[in-house]
């Protein structure tokens, strides 16, 4: 009933894993160091999770610069040649976000979520099929796929059950693997890669273009109300390149171009409007339909001073902290205040100030920051041992002691493909019409009010 080479696929797949799981010295310090990133990311990981990162590190992780797909072909010389090029074959195994489309007695036709494309996953032996007997049509997996046959793909890692969602939840499901998976965002699509990571570069130059500058610090409630701004004139911009009538409605505009009912909605999604701004009787001016109301998270509202960064890699950051910390640096003090160590310490632990945000501040104050950093770790008697001297090398010791990642994921202001733009319009609309529903009253009984 199962074919042969999916068979093989299962059983050299758990030879893979137990490899890694009874290695010692160099394999086990870069698991360990793997696992405690990604923690690190996000700690909140849950037990299937935590499960699924040894699988992950087969085939992200690296030992001495060397794959550990390439040390367990390395340790196997009676491997056959198909088993090593099956085994070549997973370096572009992926972990997807994956709904059930159609149940086969030998598998199942799963769709990626975050790139709508499908996949035909054939099972390795019977737990796996029984494992998945439970699975039904539109429930949603996360799972790491390998390809083992042309156009056939295998589960060989444990996998995620998150049932069936309606669109907020799986709204929330996408932005949650978004923040845990974030090598995998559009990892089967490079071509959509490509479009999001060159439209960070595009938001940039117009975050620049607006502002002047690629950094900009005002209160929390200026900075909200100037993102507002920018927003707008962002979409204005598009608005007149696109030669459109601000003053009409989008109705008219449909009219006009006699569009038809399918045409308007995909007009509708283009411009980033909800299903109810954009209703046939409609008669708001697309100017002001489109104006997007921004809210900066309470911490960030309420603070006295937030500084805004914009990079055409790392996209836009917004930090309370910056501004004390580049005054403190400014001032060339050549010993700093325990107080101010400590505060130099919280900094370097904050996962929102990135390696981006390190090297601009070194570039800024080379000297300063060296010493501020030097008296940080001695005060904390941090175990690296740092250069004596001072080293390009240096920062990046120390940014890797602290867990920042030295490239960046695509940020959030990266585009997404259409389908995920209009699951997110629908699962604020969705959202938006349940907090717009009139709360029940209570109902009076003869012992008083009963909620």
């Amino acid at each position: 009933m199962f074919d042969p080479t999916f068979t093989r696929a299962g059983v050299l797949w758990t030879a893979i894993i137990e490899f890694i799981q009874a290695a010692e010295g160099t394999v086990a310090t870069a698991l360990e160091r793997y696992t405690a990133k990604q923690l690190i990311r996000n700690p909140q990981l849950d037990a299937g999770q935590r499960k699924l990162l040894v699988h992950r590190f087969a085939i992200e992780g690296e030992i001495d610069g060397k794959a550990p797909l390439d040390l367990f072909l390395a340790s196997q010389m009676d491997l056959t040649n198909a088993d090593r090029q099956l085994i070549l074959g997973w370096r572009k195994s992926f972990v997807g976000l994956l709904s059930i489309e159609q149940i086969f007695p030998d598998g199942l036709e799963v769709m990626n979520w975050l790139t709508a494309k499908h996949y035909r996953i054939q099972f390795t032996d019977l737990p796996a099929q029984t494992a998945m007997d439970r699975l039904k049509i539109g429930d949603i997996i996360i799972a790491q796929i390998s390809r083992v046959i042309d156009k056939k793909w295998a589960i060989l890692a444990p996998w995620i059950a998150l049932g069936k969602l309606g669109n907020p939840k799986l709204a929330v499901a996408v932005g949650a693997f978004r923040q845990n998976y974030p090598h995998y965002l559009y990892s089967d699509a490079p071509e959509q890669l490509a479009l999001s990571w060159a439209s960070v570069v595009v938001y940039h130059d117009r975050f620049v273009e607006f502002f002047g500058t690629d950094e900009i610090t005002l209160t929390g409630k200026e900075l909200e109300l100037r993102i507002g701004e920018f927003q707008t004139w962002m979409v204005t911009q598009q608005l007149d390149a696109a030669g459109v009538d601000k003053s009409k409605s989008l109705t008219e505009l449909a009219t006009d171009a006699g569009l038809e009912a399918e045409d308007l909605a995909a007009l509708t999604t283009t411009l980033g409007l909800t299903e109810s701004s954009a209703a046939p009787e409609q008669t708001t001016a697309i100017g002001k339909m489109v104006s997007p109301k921004v809210e900066l998270p309470p911490q960030l509202r309420s603070a006295t001073a937030v500084t805004a960064l914009s990079d055409p890699h790392w996209g836009q950051m917004f930090l309370v902290d910056y501004p004390r910390l580049k005054t403190l640096l400014a001032n060339e003090a050549a010993q700093y205040f325990p107080a101010d160590l400590k505060f130099i310490y919280k900094c370097l632990a904050d996962p929102l100030m990135n390696a981006f945000v390190w090297r601009r501040l070194a570039t800024e104050f080379p000297q300063q920051l060296e010493t501020a950093i030097r008296q940080t770790i001695d005060l904390f008697d941090l175990p690296p041992t740092l250069p004596t001297l001072p080293s390009p090398l240096f920062l990046e010791k120390i940014l890797t002691k602290f867990n920042k990642y030295l490239q960046p994921d695509l940020p959030d202001s990266a585009s997404v493909p259409i389908h995920l733009h209009k699951l997110l319009q629908s699962a604020v609309l969705t959202v938006s019409k349940e907090k717009a529903k009139p709360k029940s009253q209570p109902k009076k009984t003869g012992f008083g009010v009963k909620s």
